[in-house]
């Protein structure tokens, strides 16, 4: 009898943790890549850190959603290869980065944080202005985000655990 989670309480699990850190700590990017790393075993610490200027619609100016930049490093930390001559590699991992952002596309009907919080919250709010910031928080933005970020994170798992599947992960699993 394994004591291992099924598939289905794994992606449940990373879902989960990545909502409840947005929800206290924020920082969109790094709570979806944090759970993954956890329980996939992809990447060290270093590599959340590094994440966390992306955020906000890369460091809250509204553009790409810090959950799809935490799913795509995510991606990365699983397909690609340390051996930066490896084109075949490089070019393996765009074809899973495309795909991933395709799917988060189709998920969540956008890619921009701004486009994102339109659709959810009425309007977007720029973190960037106190006075924004404030509305965003009374409009329910982090109720709405740490959904989102929960989904993104539960999204990107799944996929590598595809790709683990196809064989296509050069990244060891812990799974």
């Amino acid at each position: 009898m394994s004591t291992s989670p099924s598939r289905e309480e794994l992606l449940q699990t990373i879902e989960d943790e990545a909502c409840a850190l947005e929800k206290e700590y924020h920082g969109c990017s790094r709570c979806v890549l944090i759970p993954i790393q956890k329980h996939l075993g992809l990447g060290n610490s270093q590599v959340a850190l590094a994440s966390t200027p992306l955020a906000g619609g890369i460091a809250l100016t509204g553009d790409t959603c810090g959950a799809l930049l935490g799913g795509l490093l995510a991606v990365g930390l699983a397909a690609a290869d340390e051996d930066v001559e490896n084109s075949q590699a490089f070019l393996d991992t765009m074809g899973s980065g495309f795909r991933f952002l395709r799917r988060f596309r189709k998920e969540f009907g956008a890619t921009t944080c701004r486009d994102l919080q339109t659709a959810r919250l009425g309007a977007y709010y720029s973190m960037a202005k106190p006075e924004e910031y404030e509305e965003f928080v009374k409009a329910g933005g982090y109720a709405v985000c740490s959904q989102l970020v929960g989904k993104a994170s539960r999204l990107a798992a799944e996929f590598i655990l595809e790709l683990n599947d196809k064989g296509t992960v050069r990244a060891p699993l812990s799974i």
